[in-house]
């Protein structure tokens, strides 16, 4: 059974082109440690395969890859506000309205609004029923939900890549200052907000910095692996360590959470 489609993308300088699709483009990845290489594997948004006539290829050689959106100038205008600039003006194609974007390494990345009919739209709508928020509990007459617990950072949308890598959540909604993930399998959920005076907290607290509001507590089959796992998605350990079955952790904005075991 096929379960997905693994893209290879060739790079003269790989470390600047995965820094790129990290950093620039805001893609969540893993690292395979295995390879020794800083090698990151990166989820790509929703995709799809056209078939096109042409001399046949074969493997690794022949393939075109391209990225859609929905609304090209808009895409741009965000991509320029990270620094990517196109490598021109967008132009008129038979199949969509059509730009580039350069790598670091020099390769270039089509990047087009589609005028074709796409499968893709299928996807939108199943992620739009999934996945689900918890029971409400019944109290004074009312039907209470806790939807999210939200969090305030400088960037919503890298911190939240930084928490699908960590615990595989779903983003289930996005905008320009705010993203929400919740679990696959339904609950409630992380929402990261940004605000450009976001400070980290200091902690254990002082008098004289600031302090920590809320903290997150996730139960782990394995603390040593879990710590491991938390090191290479980005968290930094802290320095002070209360407790021996509880590790205290800090996430890229500096907030801190926590992995313990059963025995924690």
């Amino acid at each position: 059974m096929i379960t997905g489609m693994h893209v290879l993308l060739p790079s003269g300088d790989p470390a600047a082109d995965r820094a790129f699709l990290r950093d620039r483009l805001g893609w969540v990845w893993v690292e395979d440690a295995a390879s020794g290489d800083g090698w990151l594997i990166f989820r790509l948004p929703p995709a799809e395969l056209g078939v096109h006539p042409g001399a046949s290829a074969p493997l690794g050689q022949g393939a075109t890859l391209y990225l859609m959106c929905d609304d090209l100038d808009r895409t741009l205008a965000e991509l320029a506000g990270r620094g990517v600039v196109p490598d021109g003006p967008p132009r008129e194609a038979g199949y969509g309205l059509v730009t580039s974007i350069a790598l670091p390494s020099g390769a270039t990345l089509g990047l087009y609004e589609p005028h074709h009919p796409s499968p893709l739209s299928d996807v939108a709508i199943d992620r739009q029923h999934t996945p689900a928020l918890p029971a409400p509990t019944r109290q004074a007459n009312l039907d209470v939900t806790l939807v999210s617990t939200v969090m305030e950072c400088r960037d919503a949308s890298a911190l939240a890549g930084f928490y699908e890598r960590l615990l595989g959540w779903t983003r289930v909604g996005e905008d320009d200052d705010w993203a929400q993930l919740r679990p696959p399998g339904g609950g409630s959920g992380l929402s990261l907000s940004s605000d450009p005076l976001y400070e980290p907290p200091v902690w254990p607290a002082t008098t004289d910095h600031q302090q920590m509001e809320l903290h997150l507590d996730f139960l782990v089959s394995d603390l040593a692996a879990g710590v491991a796992h938390a090191l290479a998605c980005g968290a930094r350990l802290a320095d002070f360590q209360p407790q021996q079955h509880v590790r205290v952790l800090l996430d890229p904005a500096g907030h801190p959470f926590c992995f313990f075991d059963d025995e924690g």
